[in-house]
């Protein structure tokens, strides 16, 4: 089984909310999604992990839809910071979210076991994982089963090493959510996004993912006395993990040039 993590395409239908997103982040959106359905052998599910458009209008996320629509299996999204909630949800309604108030919910592709988390904070660029989503991820990581189980979740809690970006990340539940998922005995991996770059971590025992963006990708500044990065240009990479019958697990880096 093939899945693919693609993540922060910000894409917008009249004019884009953040500065840096490339004017053409609709067609570098459909470059991804064109690659990403042509691939072979076939993708079987896609993981989106947040900030799908830039400003979360109605009108942003009826392009989304249309960008992803060559896609014929499986999409699961999460919010992102430049993601608005009511809108997202009225765009995906056949997810089944949980509850009124946060958009995460549990699903199931191929015996992979999804669990989507809703890390945004209202106005804000940082992200947090209240009391009701942990004690909710807690209950479900109760059960641990046979197949690998994905988190989804837009704020990384592991750091990339780039200060700026690391300070703005999952500010709120970082620390109980590695406890929760260091005392988890099955296969498990975290997926995320907004770092606009992207790396690979172990993270409390466990191994996670940073997708990067088509809408613009952030400089690898390792240099802790830098605020923020600039902006590269560099090709897009998005992961596509493989599960291979026998239960081995693999993650390939697809290179787009956009």
């Amino acid at each position: 089984m093939l899945i693919a993590h693609i993540s922060d395409f910000h894409v917008f239908a009249s004019a884009p909310e953040t500065s840096l997103v490339r004017a053409d982040a609709e067609a570098a959106a459909r470059k991804v999604v064109a690659d990403l359905v042509a691939f072979t052998p076939k993708i079987e599910a896609v993981c989106f992990t947040g900030d799908l458009t830039d400003g979360g209008s109605d009108a942003d996320y009826a392009l989304l839809k249309d960008i992803l629509s060559p896609i014929t299996v499986p999409v699961f999204v999460i919010p992102g910071n430049h993601d608005k909630r009511d809108t997202l949800r009225a765009a995906f309604s056949d997810l089944p979210f949980t509850s009124a108030s946060t958009l995460h919910y549990e699903a199931e592709v191929g015996g992979v076991r999804i669990l989507a988390l809703d890390t945004l904070i209202d106005g804000k660029v940082a992200g947090q994982l209240d009391a009701e989503q942990l004690a909710w991820l807690r209950r479900k990581l109760e059960t641990v089963t046979d197949g690998l189980t994905l988190i989804l979740m837009h704020h990384p809690a592991f750091p990339s090493g780039i200060k700026g970006l690391d300070d703005m990340s999952l500010i709120i539940g970082a620390d109980e959510l590695g406890e929760i998922v260091r005392n988890y005995s099955g296969n498990l991996r975290i997926l995320s996004g907004h770092i606009h770059r992207p790396y690979q971590a172990i993270w409390n025992g466990v191994f996670a993912a940073v997708g990067g963006s088509p809408a613009f990708q952030i400089d690898l500044d390792l240099d802790q006395t830098h605020a923020e990065p600039g902006i590269v240009s560099e090709p897009y990479a998005y992961y596509i993990h493989r599960l291979n019958e026998s239960g081995g697990l693999s993650v390939h880096a697809r290179y787009v040039s956009i």
